[in-house]
């Protein structure tokens, strides 16, 4: 009786710490053959060594314009956290260059690419792309996106959001991804 007692309390202990846990933002579809030692500093340095690699970058939107092939957006680079909150966070002034862009071959509704919202995009690098930052175009690391889960923080922390309570601002957030990017059925 008491190992039964026993066993029901680990099952319970287990499902409380699993619904406690952040959820996967995409699937492991598209986090299959993410390189997870990609060094954003050395990629930013010489763009054109690194093409092809499939990354996870986290980020803040600086520019975002829809063309006929997707949306492409211009970004600085922040870390990824897990805690407080998941997410990219701003660590404030760091030394060195952080911006790069991306497209996402795909639609993405116009409130989730308001500046300053943060994102986390899984894609592939690509060699650099002139864009138009303020006026004058610059070489940019580039990356073509499959997937992008954007949180619609409007350039604050998503730590700045609870998640639970009466009377707080719900933090909104969508992923997207590429349909034009899914492996072809065999």
């Amino acid at each position: 009786m008491m190992n039964a007692m026993r066993a029901g309390l680990a099952i319970v202990c287990l499902l409380v710490l699993e619904a406690c846990a952040p959820q996967p933002l995409f699937q492991p579809s598209v986090m299959q053959d993410v390189d997870d030692h990609f060094d954003f500093a050395a990629w930013r340095a010489t763009p054109t060594k690194g093409v092809g690699q499939k990354v996870q970058l986290g980020g803040r939107i600086v520019q975002a314009e829809t063309t006929e092939d997707g949306v492409m957006i211009v970004a600085v680079q922040l870390p990824i956290v897990k805690s407080p909150a998941y997410g990219p966070t701003d660590p404030g002034k760091r030394p060195g260059a952080f911006g790069f862009a991306f497209l996402y071959p795909g639609k993405i509704e116009s409130s989730a690419l308001e500046l300053g919202n943060r994102f986390i995009v899984v894609g592939t690098t690509q060699a650099p792309k002139g864009v138009i930052v303020d006026g004058a175009r610059v070489s940019q690391p580039f990356l073509v996106a499959r997937c992008v889960h954007i949180w619609k923080t409007q350039g604050r922390e998503i730590s700045d959001f609870p998640s639970v309570g009466a009377g707080y601002e719900a933090l909104e957030e969508n992923t997207y991804c590429a349909a034009v990017l899914e492996p072809a059925a065999r």
